[in-house]
Protein backbone atom coordinates (compact mmCIF):
# COMPACT_ATOMS: atom_id res chain seq x y z
CA UNK A 1 0.00 0.00 0.00
CA UNK A 2 1.63 3.11 -0.68
CA UNK A 3 1.49 6.11 1.20
CA UNK A 4 -0.46 9.15 0.60
CA UNK A 5 -0.28 12.07 3.33
CA UNK A 6 2.05 14.05 4.10
CA UNK A 7 2.09 12.86 7.80
CA UNK A 8 3.36 9.73 9.48
CA UNK A 9 2.75 7.76 12.86
CA UNK A 10 4.97 5.17 13.18
CA UNK A 11 4.69 2.50 16.52
CA UNK A 12 5.71 -0.32 17.42
CA UNK A 13 2.82 -2.78 18.42
CA UNK A 14 2.78 -5.50 21.19
CA UNK A 15 -0.34 -7.95 22.26
CA UNK A 16 -2.21 -4.70 23.87
CA UNK A 17 -2.06 -2.21 21.01
CA UNK A 18 -4.94 0.52 20.71
CA UNK A 19 -3.89 2.04 17.53
CA UNK A 20 -6.90 0.54 15.99
CA UNK A 21 -8.68 3.64 17.28
CA UNK A 22 -6.57 5.57 15.13
CA UNK A 23 -8.87 4.28 12.57
CA UNK A 24 -11.59 5.52 13.48
CA UNK A 25 -12.34 7.04 10.49
CA UNK A 26 -9.97 5.87 7.73
CA UNK A 27 -11.20 7.43 4.87
CA UNK A 28 -11.06 10.82 6.28
CA UNK A 29 -7.51 10.36 8.11
CA UNK A 30 -4.74 12.49 6.94
CA UNK A 31 -1.71 10.43 8.01
CA UNK A 32 -0.17 6.72 7.04
CA UNK A 33 0.78 4.57 9.64
CA UNK A 34 4.28 2.56 9.55
CA UNK A 35 3.76 -0.29 12.26
CA UNK A 36 6.18 -2.42 13.20
CA UNK A 37 4.85 -5.77 15.09
CA UNK A 38 6.91 -6.60 17.75
CA UNK A 39 4.16 -8.86 19.07
CA UNK A 40 3.81 -13.04 19.19
CA UNK A 41 0.86 -12.60 16.53
CA UNK A 42 2.08 -12.97 13.07
CA UNK A 43 0.19 -10.28 10.86
CA UNK A 44 -0.93 -8.55 13.88
CA UNK A 45 -1.82 -5.15 12.42
CA UNK A 46 -0.56 -5.44 9.34
CA UNK A 47 -3.83 -4.57 7.51
CA UNK A 48 -4.21 -1.60 9.46
CA UNK A 49 -0.99 -0.36 8.24
CA UNK A 50 0.77 1.62 5.13
CA UNK A 51 3.92 0.31 5.87
CA UNK A 52 4.81 -2.94 7.86
CA UNK A 53 7.77 -4.82 9.66
CA UNK A 54 7.92 -8.09 12.03
CA UNK A 55 10.81 -7.34 14.07
CA UNK A 56 11.18 -8.07 18.21
CA UNK A 57 12.66 -5.33 20.21
CA UNK A 58 11.86 -2.06 21.98
CA UNK A 59 10.37 1.39 20.92
CA UNK A 60 13.36 3.10 20.44
CA UNK A 61 15.49 0.03 19.19
CA UNK A 62 12.53 0.24 16.69
CA UNK A 63 12.39 3.50 15.81
CA UNK A 64 16.26 3.71 15.06
CA UNK A 65 15.74 0.88 12.62
CA UNK A 66 13.36 2.46 10.91
CA UNK A 67 14.89 5.54 10.68
CA UNK A 68 17.96 3.31 8.96
CA UNK A 69 16.72 0.64 7.08
CA UNK A 70 12.91 2.66 5.86
CA UNK A 71 14.83 6.05 5.59
CA UNK A 72 13.54 6.70 2.45
CA UNK A 73 10.07 6.01 3.07
CA UNK A 74 10.39 7.91 6.29
CA UNK A 75 11.55 10.93 3.93
CA UNK A 76 8.27 11.03 1.62
CA UNK A 77 6.57 12.96 5.23
CA UNK A 78 6.69 16.35 6.93
CA UNK A 79 5.75 15.36 10.20
CA UNK A 80 6.21 11.73 11.86
CA UNK A 81 4.23 11.03 15.38
CA UNK A 82 5.71 8.07 17.44
CA UNK A 83 2.83 7.58 19.97
CA UNK A 84 2.98 4.68 22.41
CA UNK A 85 1.03 1.63 21.09
CA UNK A 86 -1.27 1.81 23.99
CA UNK A 87 -2.01 5.59 23.28
CA UNK A 88 -5.80 5.88 22.19
CA UNK A 89 -7.25 8.73 19.95
CA UNK A 90 -9.14 8.85 17.41
CA UNK A 91 -8.84 9.90 13.77
CA UNK A 92 -9.83 13.52 13.84
CA UNK A 93 -8.00 14.35 17.11
CA UNK A 94 -4.85 13.02 14.93
CA UNK A 95 -5.87 14.97 11.66
CA UNK A 96 -6.16 18.33 14.25
CA UNK A 97 -2.94 17.75 16.45
CA UNK A 98 -0.54 17.29 12.80
CA UNK A 99 -2.90 20.62 11.52
CA UNK A 100 -2.17 22.60 15.01
CA UNK A 101 1.28 21.50 14.80
CA UNK A 102 2.11 22.92 11.41
CA UNK A 103 0.15 26.05 11.91
CA UNK A 104 1.99 27.00 15.26
CA UNK A 105 5.43 26.13 13.34
CA UNK A 106 6.52 23.85 16.17
CA UNK A 107 9.40 20.91 15.71
CA UNK A 108 8.96 19.24 18.44
CA UNK A 109 5.40 18.43 20.64
CA UNK A 110 3.03 16.43 21.91
CA UNK A 111 -0.71 16.12 22.58
CA UNK A 112 -1.91 16.38 26.04
CA UNK A 113 -2.99 13.23 28.07
CA UNK A 114 -6.79 13.45 28.73
CA UNK A 115 -7.16 10.45 30.57
CA UNK A 116 -4.80 7.87 31.73
CA UNK A 117 -1.53 7.44 34.53
CA UNK A 118 1.28 9.76 33.60
CA UNK A 119 4.52 10.45 34.88
CA UNK A 120 4.41 14.57 35.02
CA UNK A 121 1.02 16.14 35.63
CA UNK A 122 2.02 19.17 33.80
CA UNK A 123 1.43 16.50 30.46
CA UNK A 124 -2.58 16.92 31.75
CA UNK A 125 -4.85 18.25 29.50
CA UNK A 126 -5.82 22.26 30.06
CA UNK A 127 -9.40 23.30 29.40
CA UNK A 128 -9.41 26.45 27.17
CA UNK A 129 -5.74 26.38 26.05
CA UNK A 130 -4.59 25.64 22.15
CA UNK A 131 -0.71 25.02 23.55
CA UNK A 132 1.87 25.67 26.41
CA UNK A 133 4.94 25.85 25.26
CA UNK A 134 7.07 23.89 26.75
CA UNK A 135 11.04 22.83 27.59
CA UNK A 136 9.65 19.32 27.78
CA UNK A 137 8.36 17.08 25.22
CA UNK A 138 8.04 13.28 27.01
CA UNK A 139 8.95 9.76 25.70
CA UNK A 140 4.81 8.78 25.71
CA UNK A 141 4.19 10.06 22.47
CA UNK A 142 6.13 12.62 20.79
CA UNK A 143 5.97 14.38 17.41
CA UNK A 144 8.79 15.63 14.87
CA UNK A 145 8.99 17.47 11.77
CA UNK A 146 11.02 14.87 9.53
CA UNK A 147 13.62 17.10 10.27
CA UNK A 148 13.70 16.90 14.12
CA UNK A 149 13.62 12.78 13.67
CA UNK A 150 16.68 13.17 11.93
CA UNK A 151 18.62 15.04 14.51
CA UNK A 152 17.23 13.12 17.15
CA UNK A 153 17.47 9.64 15.95
CA UNK A 154 20.93 8.95 16.14
CA UNK A 155 20.55 8.97 19.96
CA UNK A 156 17.90 6.26 20.29
CA UNK A 157 20.37 3.44 20.47
CA UNK A 158 21.84 5.07 23.80
CA UNK A 159 19.06 4.31 25.71
CA UNK A 160 16.60 1.06 25.28
CA UNK A 161 14.74 1.83 27.45
CA UNK A 162 14.46 5.20 26.16
CA UNK A 163 14.85 7.18 29.79
CA UNK A 164 16.94 10.44 29.28
CA UNK A 165 16.20 10.91 25.48
CA UNK A 166 13.59 13.20 26.34
CA UNK A 167 16.18 15.32 28.56
CA UNK A 168 18.52 15.92 25.33
CA UNK A 169 15.63 16.65 22.46
CA UNK A 170 15.32 20.02 24.21
CA UNK A 171 18.95 20.92 23.10
CA UNK A 172 18.40 20.80 19.57
CA UNK A 173 15.58 23.36 19.48
CA UNK A 174 14.11 27.13 20.18
CA UNK A 175 11.13 27.76 23.18
CA UNK A 176 8.88 28.29 20.95
CA UNK A 177 9.18 25.05 19.23
CA UNK A 178 8.29 23.09 21.08
CA UNK A 179 4.68 22.53 22.92
CA UNK A 180 2.18 20.60 24.70
CA UNK A 181 -1.16 20.72 22.16
CA UNK A 182 -3.74 21.38 24.74
CA UNK A 183 -6.55 21.50 22.06
CA UNK A 184 -5.89 17.69 21.55
CA UNK A 185 -6.03 15.16 24.47
CA UNK A 186 -5.52 11.13 24.24
CA UNK A 187 -5.95 8.52 26.77
CA UNK A 188 -2.90 6.68 27.82
CA UNK A 189 -4.34 3.00 28.82
CA UNK A 190 -1.37 1.30 29.95
CA UNK A 191 0.00 1.27 33.43
CA UNK A 192 3.23 3.28 34.08
CA UNK A 193 6.31 1.12 34.47
CA UNK A 194 4.40 -1.81 34.29
CA UNK A 195 3.32 -2.17 30.64
CA UNK A 196 4.95 -5.02 28.05
CA UNK A 197 7.69 -2.50 27.30
CA UNK A 198 8.89 -2.79 30.79
CA UNK A 199 8.41 -6.47 31.33
CA UNK A 200 10.38 -6.93 27.94
CA UNK A 201 13.47 -4.76 29.83
CA UNK A 202 13.23 -6.75 33.32
CA UNK A 203 13.41 -9.40 31.30
CA UNK A 204 16.64 -9.18 30.25
CA UNK A 205 18.11 -6.98 33.00
CA UNK A 206 18.20 -3.81 31.21
CA UNK A 207 17.20 -0.87 34.38
CA UNK A 208 15.77 2.38 32.82
CA UNK A 209 17.34 4.34 35.98
CA UNK A 210 20.83 3.25 34.55
CA UNK A 211 20.24 4.36 30.96
CA UNK A 212 19.36 7.18 32.31
CA UNK A 213 22.32 7.89 34.65
CA UNK A 214 24.70 6.87 31.56
CA UNK A 215 22.83 9.53 29.54
CA UNK A 216 22.90 12.26 31.60
CA UNK A 217 26.10 11.58 32.93
CA UNK A 218 27.37 11.51 28.90
CA UNK A 219 24.76 14.21 27.57
CA UNK A 220 23.91 16.58 30.61
CA UNK A 221 20.45 18.20 30.39
CA UNK A 222 19.18 16.86 33.12
CA UNK A 223 17.14 20.11 35.01
CA UNK A 224 15.89 18.72 38.82
CA UNK A 225 14.10 21.68 39.58
CA UNK A 226 12.11 21.73 36.11
CA UNK A 227 11.41 18.04 37.06
CA UNK A 228 9.90 18.15 40.06
CA UNK A 229 7.82 21.21 38.67
CA UNK A 230 6.74 18.84 35.57
CA UNK A 231 6.23 15.74 37.94
CA UNK A 232 3.71 18.02 40.15
CA UNK A 233 2.14 19.64 37.50
CA UNK A 234 3.04 23.23 39.16
CA UNK A 235 5.48 24.93 36.14
CA UNK A 236 3.90 27.78 34.50
CA UNK A 237 4.43 27.82 30.67
CA UNK A 238 3.44 30.63 28.08
CA UNK A 239 0.24 29.38 26.59
CA UNK A 240 -1.99 30.36 23.72
CA UNK A 241 -5.71 30.34 24.70
CA UNK A 242 -9.03 29.28 22.76
CA UNK A 243 -10.45 32.72 21.70
CA UNK A 244 -13.37 32.13 23.65
CA UNK A 245 -11.91 30.48 27.05
CA UNK A 246 -12.77 31.89 30.20
CA UNK A 247 -9.81 33.62 31.17
CA UNK A 248 -8.40 34.75 34.85
CA UNK A 249 -7.79 38.10 36.10
CA UNK A 250 -4.21 38.06 35.82
CA UNK A 251 -4.31 36.57 32.05
CA UNK A 252 -6.85 39.57 30.96
CA UNK A 253 -3.95 42.37 32.63
CA UNK A 254 -1.37 40.49 31.19
CA UNK A 255 -2.92 41.08 27.50
CA UNK A 256 -4.03 44.27 28.60
CA UNK A 257 -0.55 45.49 28.84
CA UNK A 258 0.47 44.14 25.47
CA UNK A 259 1.63 40.59 25.98
CA UNK A 260 -0.05 38.38 23.63
CA UNK A 261 0.77 34.81 25.70
CA UNK A 262 -0.82 34.11 28.63
CA UNK A 263 0.73 31.75 31.11
CA UNK A 264 -0.76 28.87 32.64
Amino acid sequence: MAGTHRNLIICPIGDGSVHDSWLSHPQLRTFDLFLINYSNQPGFGRADATWYVERKGFKWDQLHYAWQEHGDTLRRYDNIWCPDSDIRADSASINRLFELFDEHKLQLAQPAIAKGEVSYEALRQRPGLILRYTPFVELMCPLFTREAFWQVTPLFPESRSGWGLDWIWPRFFEPHQMAIIDQIGVEHTGKLFRGEHYQGLAKLGIYPSEDFDRLMAKYGGFRRRLHRRLVRGKVRLPALREPNASRTYMARLIESIGLRRAVA
